[in-house]
């Protein structure tokens, strides 16, 4: 399975950046790849959450249901799908000095059969969820160091 990976520190408390990564309603706002997202369990925040999602890669939209099945506060999140494009989704967090966050991403992947013809077309894939990944990542370091900066002030 493909992986793509983002390490960088964010300049906010570690509580502030979990609790928002955590709110399965901030999702959207960081990750473009993710169209449509709605939760499908009575569990809103936490263990047993699960979010039916859309996802686009190219021109193709993916439908998937994401399960919350790790959540260890203030540390990890790991969401895991099991249908249409397979994958797990993990942050990790680790408090530094002077509330600052090392904020660690990774995002696993199985390219669904059929999406693909042959190996061009699955490395082009695998570089736009790579952009999308970097993307995500840089949305929400800028989101979660602006929400810090207007707390300070």
């Amino acid at each position: 399975m493909p992986i793509c990976k983002w390490n960088t520190p964010v300049a906010c408390k570690i509580e502030d950046a979990f609790e928002y990564v955590a709110e399965w309603t901030n999702l959207k706002d960081f990750m473009p790849m993710l169209v449509d997202l709605k939760p499908v369990s009575l569990v809103m925040y936490g263990p047993g959450l699960s979010l039916e999602a859309t996802i686009v890669l190219g021109k193709v939209e993916i439908s998937t249901t994401l399960d919350l099945v790790e959540f260890l506060k203030n540390k990890r999140i790991m969401y895991k799908s099991m249908r249409g494009l397979k994958s797990k989704i993990i942050w990790e967090l680790k408090e530094q000095p002077v509330d600052k966050t090392l904020l660690s991403s990774s995002f696993e992947y199985e390219i669904p059969p059929g999406l693909v013809r042959n190996s061009t077309e699955r490395e082009a894939i695998e570089k736009e969820l790579d952009g999308l990944v970097n993307q995500s990542m840089n949305l929400l370091k800028w989101v979660l160091e602006s929400k810090s900066a207007a707390t300070r002030a």
